[in-house]
Formats: C-alpha cells, structure tokens, sequence
C-alpha cells in the first residue's frame, strides 16, 4: 500500500498521535483497520495490515542459524506492535516505541512507497539537513537519484 504526503501532528501526553486522514482512507478502502507500528533508523514505521503479514512471512523464513538476520527480526518484529485508529483517527504509541523515535511532543509522518513513517520533528529535520548536504556533495548520489528518473 502506498502512502502520501507529509504531515505535521502532536503527541499527546499519552502517547495518542493522529494518523493523517488519506492513510486512514486508504486502509479502509482496502477492507483494512489497523497498521503496525515497528521501530527502524531512528524512527517509526508504519505498515498496513496485510502489508506487515507478508513481512512476517518472509521474515519466518530467516535462519535460525544466522545470527545477524536474526538480530534484525529481533529488533524489527519485536519492537511491533498493532495499532487500530480510534474514532478521532489517534493510535497509541506505545512508550518503548516512543523513546525509541525521540517522540515528545511534535512529529512528522510521511507517506512511502510501501510504509508511513513518524520521526520527531527535531530528528526530521536532522534526517534533511543530512540528506540535503549529502546531495551537494555526493555527486554519486545525484546520479543515482537522477537514474531513478527523477
């Protein structure tokens, strides 16, 4: 499920966070009603239902034997937790997930290919300002962003 836009939004002191309107929308249209939150590179993200099944899935078949990718599922599956919008379109985030993303007060929550993400505005903008001097000095990265087609 693809995701779009990005919206600014307050944590409430219980951790309640809106979930941006089109999201909501296109989860229900899709016969859905509720995401999974997970954390990852110092943010949250965000996966429609049968979306994070597929994930599950695929990550089922990791080998016990490999350690590293068994960390990541560790990590990644562990920290899951579902999320079903109340009546005013807030979910809960859990307090270990929001230590883990810096959520205090203002977030960010974008829309992806395949996910939405909620960052802390502080790390947002961290995560811009990085990514904008990175692409004036990484000619590199100009060229494959310009590969993308873009």
């Amino acid at each position: 499920m693809i995701f779009r836009g990005r919206f600014e939004y307050t944590i409430d002191p219980k951790g309640r966070v809106n979930i941006p309107a089109p999201f909501r929308e296109r989860l229900l249209e899709s016969g859905q009603d509720s995401f999974f939150l997970t954390n990852f590179s110092d943010c949250l993200y965000g996966f429609a239902a049968d979306d994070w099944a597929g994930i599950e899935e695929r990550l089922s078949r990791v080998p016990s034997t490999d350690r590293k990718k068994n960390a990541f599922v560790r990590f990644f599956l562990g920290g899951a937790v579902e999320a079903v919008p109340d009546k005013q379109g807030r979910i809960l985030v859990p307090p270990s997930l929001r230590s883990y993303a810096g959520l205090e007060k203002e977030v960010v929550i974008l829309g992806m290919p395949n996910r939405f993400e909620i960052w802390s505005l502080d790390r947002w903008q961290q995560e811009i300002g990085r990514f904008e001097k990175e692409v004036l000095e990484d000619r590199e990265l100009v060229r494959e962003i310009s590969d993308l087609g873009i």
